[in-house]
Parts: C-alpha cells; sequence; structure tokens
C-alpha cells in the first residue's frame, strides 16, 4: 500500500456553549478506526479560538510546514473557507470544512482542494420560512441574540418567505447585549413581538438565552397564539410550566419516517460529533481505496453511508443531496422527553437556486466564527 503513514491536521474552533471542539475530535477518531491496521495515524489538533481567517491560517502553515499534515480538517465557517482558498492552493492539501452552513457556501470560490460536510442551515432557513407563511400567515418575525444573527439565517428566511407569497413582511428583534461576557437582555424582543403581534415566531437563540427565551414565551402565553419556529439548537431545558410545541427543521440525505424520527433526532442533536465520524470515515475510505490516486482525488470520489445517509463532501454538488424535514416537537422542557411528530419534507433549494445566487452577490454577514463557536 502506498501510503505508510497517514497525518491529520485538525482545526477546532471554541465553544461556551457547546464541547463542540471535543465532540468532533472523539467523532473524528472514532471514524478513523478503519485505518488503524492499515496506516500509522497520526492526529494533530490545533485550537483556533472562535476560528478567525487568521488562526485558521496559521494553523495551517504550523500543520503543513512543522507537522507535514496530508490531510486537514475541522470547525470552519464557509466565509472563512472562502478566505482560505488560496491558501489551500498553495499548500495542496484537501482540506474537509464542517460546519452547519451558517454562512451561505459559494461553490464557484472553492478549489479541488476544498471539501464541505454541513446540514446547509441557510437551506433550513429558507425552507421553513417558506411553509411559515404558507401554513400561519405572511407576517413572520425573526427573533435572535446578537451572535446568532450575524449569519445568513435572516436573508434566507426572508427569501424562503417570499417564495410562498407576496407581500410578506419579516420584521426581526435582537436581543441587547451591553456585556458580551454576559447573556443578552432576551426580555427586550418581546415588547416588538407584542406590538408587531406576528403570524408566526423563527427564533435562533441557543444555550442560556435559548432557556431564557422559551421560558419567557411559556409565561408571556405566546405559546398559546403564537406558533415558534427554530432550528433544533433552541430546544434547551427549562424550567416548564406547561408544554409548548416548537417546530424545528431536520436536514438528512435520505427519506424518514416517523418511526425513525426519534432515533434520527437524538444522533443529528449532536452535530459535530456526527461530522467528525462522518469525516474521519471519508477520509479512511479514501485512504484504502485509493490505488494510484492522489488523495485529493480520492476524497473527491468518497462516499459514505451514515445515520444522515449518504455523504459526499464534493462541495459542488453535496447541497443538492439533502432534503429538510419539520418536526412538531412537544416540549415540557426537559429535552429527553420530547414528542416529536413528522409534519412534512419540505421543499429545498440548492446552491444554484436564483436566492442562493442573489444572496451571494451582496455583502455578506460579518461573524467569521461557525455557529456556536462563541
Amino acid at each position: 500500500m502506498e501510503t505508510k503513514k497517514l497525518t491529520v491536521g485538525v482545526l477546532l474552533s471554541n465553544s461556551s456553549i457547546l464541547p463542540m471542539a471535543k465532540h468532533f475530535s472523539a467523532g473524528l477518531k472514532n471514524g478513523l478506526k478503519a485505518l488503524s491496521q492499515e496506516v500509522e495515524l497520526e492526529i494533530v489538533p490545533e485550537f483556533i479560538g472562535q476560528g478567525s481567517r487568521e488562526l485558521a491560517e496559521n494553523a495551517i502553515t504550523k500543520l503543513v510546514g512543522f507537522d507535514g499534515a496530508d490531510v486537514i480538517t475541522g470547525i470552519v465557517s464557509n466565509k472563512v473557507g472562502v478566505d482560505l482558498s488560496e491558501k489551500i492552493a498553495n499548500v495542496k492539501r484537501p482540506f474537509i470544512i464542517n460546519n452547519i452552513g451558517e454562512h451561505l457556501p459559494d461553490p464557484g470560490k472553492f478549489n479541488d482542494y476544498m471539501f464541505l460536510n454541513s446540514i446547509h442551515t441557510w437551506q433550513q432557513l429558507w425552507s421553513v420560512g417558506q411553509w411559515g407563511v404558507k401554513n400561519f400567515g405572511k407576517k413572520g418575525m425573526y427573533v435572535s441574540g446578537l451572535y446568532d444573527c450575524g449569519y445568513s439565517f435572516q436573508s434566507m428566511l426572508s427569501a424562503g418567505m417570499e417564495s410562498a407569497s407576496s407581500g410578506v413582511s419579516m420584521p426581526f428583534a435582537i436581543a441587547p447585549t451591553p456585556n458580551p461576557k454576559e447573556a443578552g437582555d432576551i426580555a427586550a424582543v418581546f415588547e416588538h413581538i407584542h406590538q408587531y403581534k406576528p403570524d408566526f415566531i423563527l427564533a435562533t437563540f441557543c444555550g442560556k438565552e435559548a432557556e431564557m427565551f422559551l421560558k419567557q414565551y411559556v409565561e408571556q402565553g405566546l405559546h398559546k397564539t403564537t406558533p415558534l419556529l427554530g432550528l433544533p439548537f433552541l430546544l434547551e431545558p427549562f424550567n416548564a410550566t406547561e408544554p409548548i410545541e416548537v417546530y424545528t427543521t431536520l436536514s438528512l440525505n435520505r427519506a424518514l419516517k416517523q418511526e425513525q424520527l426519534d432515533e434520527v433526532s437524538k444522533v443529528m442533536a449532536n452535530p459535530f460529533t456526527q461530522f467528525g465520524f462522518e469525516t474521519g470515515l471519508l477520509i479512511a475510505q479514501a485512504v484504502k481505496g485509493r490505488g494510484g490516486k492522489s488523495l485529493q482525488k480520492a476524497i473527491a470520489e468518497a462516499a459514505i453511508e451514515t445515520e444522515r445517509g449518504r455523504v459526499e463532501v464534493e462541495p459542488r454538488s453535496n447541497a443538492v443531496q439533502s432534503r429538510v424535514y419539520l418536526v412538531k416537537n412537544t416540549f415540557n422542557g426537559v429535552t429527553g422527553e420530547i414528542s416529536r411528530q413528522l409534519v412534512a419534507e419540505l421543499e429545498t433549494i440548492d446552491t444554484e437556486h436564483a436566492d442562493v445566487l442573489r444572496v451571494n452577490k451582496q455583502s455578506a454577514a460579518c461573524w467569521m466564527n461557525p455557529y456556536l463557536g462563541i
């Protein structure tokens, strides 16, 4: 076999919300177990703070120049990934980016050494925005914490709503954050909710702020009048006074049945472990089956089957595989005791859709860090 030793460099972002670096590392090691009898395997972690371009670029320089990494992976945003395109082209190492898809990808700005493993949250927001208008009305409202809103969430939610009907409106309310080290003033968004009286709310809070938002959403009686939509990260434990319903999205690459929903939801509740596992499996498959091909070429051709379905990381095509489902969670505040109902498979778009091409031409939102990496 050509490959006697494989060095995998890993870019790990910090998070005060979720130990995503630890989860990704554990998943990666599990996925790479298939190589234990094939090669001498070295995994070299590099911590990149909140995932800025500068820290990621410095880490790549070290991984290639000092550690001799054969392949680089880790958690970085699509925005930083694009900014690193020239660097990756120069070092000529396969670079597998993992993220939840907080920013739109722009595959035209990637190069042949760049790969993407993602659940394309931008795609989910478009889909749920369209569904919200069709099912609840034209007045949707986006509410968020400061650190959850600097991505493509608002623009794609708005585009999805506009695809469903003319005359839609989407005001937003962002919780003020006087002290960056503390949670935002969540109560402030409710003043705007009561003033606007939306047909539905889409909330992208997570962590402590999600807990605070859910508690006040119930206390103020909005769970009886205003449907709540969000990403799965909104389902934080809180002190419930009565059950509520929260609609969340679920992105898979395969068909889903109701009887599979609980198991799949539990797997995808920790996406960074899943990303690491999938990336490890893809690298292992590429190494074992490369023959005389370059590792870059072997990764481009690799495909695996997991709980998420068929996973490939070629960035020009992998958003096409995604299927977005809507789940109604009947939730009493205990995350382990959620009753889930599969509502529907939603219409989706890919990176060639007119809305994506239009938004990608606009000024991008400012956050460089991957979502949850704060």
